[in-house]
């Protein structure tokens, strides 16, 4: 599997999104949701020492739900992190600590040749396009309020695993803790499930999901 990536600076981005670094991954050859978003303080997503950043640990949690091997993975974040830091550095002419950074990492299986490249182009400004504009706020709380919840049955989830060739990862993405048996868990339309209390927390600030682009209605829409 081959690695591309690409990048496009903001230079007057809003105050929010001054010195932040979205990162978009797509694999080709797989289904609509094989696209994730992420989004990091620059500075965070270089430091080799912030083990936990949390942009490359959903990114990571992304391609591994995604079938992509652990070589691969790991060839392709490095990669990544080393771009990005050159992108970054002080030496660079183009790119300065108050603007907004967007990446693109596209992964594309070998069976695809040189002659899909201009659509793999097409596909990655598609992208920017479309992650620049989001403007995250409040997602609408009767939304929220009706998502669907279920209770966390660790023994039946285990039964379930027995049958399946493709490793689950049963944490919530955002606090990154295993699911607690009993507990509540709320599931988003886009598969992605997290603790109850996290994911309405999260909602409050954001009406993105945390792994991927899947927008719920926004608080300012009821008003």
């Amino acid at each position: 599997m081959k690695h591309k990536l690409s990048h496009e600076i903001d230079n007057y981005p809003e105050s929010d999104d001054a010195g932040t670094i979205r990162v978009t991954a797509k694999i080709f050859g797989q289904d609509d949701n094989s696209t994730f978003t992420t989004l990091s303080l620059a500075k965070d997503f270089i430091d080799d020492e912030n083990e936990e950043c949390k942009s490359k640990e959903d990114l990571n949690y992304f391609l591994l739900e995604a079938g992509i091997t652990e070589d691969v993975i790991n060839n392709a974040i490095l990669e990544l992190i080393v771009y990005v830091d050159e992108v970054t550095c002080p030496a660079s002419i183009e790119y300065s600590p108050g603007c907004a950074l967007n990446v693109r990492l596209d992964l594309v299986p070998d069976y695809l040749d040189d002659d899909d490249d201009s659509e793999i182009q097409e596909a990655a400004q598609v992208s920017f396009d479309d992650t620049s504009n989001i403007r995250f706020g409040p997602a609408s709380k009767l939304v929220v309020k009706s998502l669907p919840r279920k209770v966390y049955n660790k023994k039946i989830k285990k039964e379930k695993k027995k049958n399946k060739k493709m490793v689950s990862l049963e944490e919530c993405r955002i606090c990154l803790q295993e699911f607690s048996n009993g507990g509540m868990v709320v599931t988003l339309s886009c598969g992605h499930e997290f603790d109850e209390e996290c994911i309405v927390k999260w909602f409050e600030t954001s009406h993105v999901c945390s792994l991927c682009r899947l927008e719920l209605p926004c608080q300012d829409d009821e008003l």
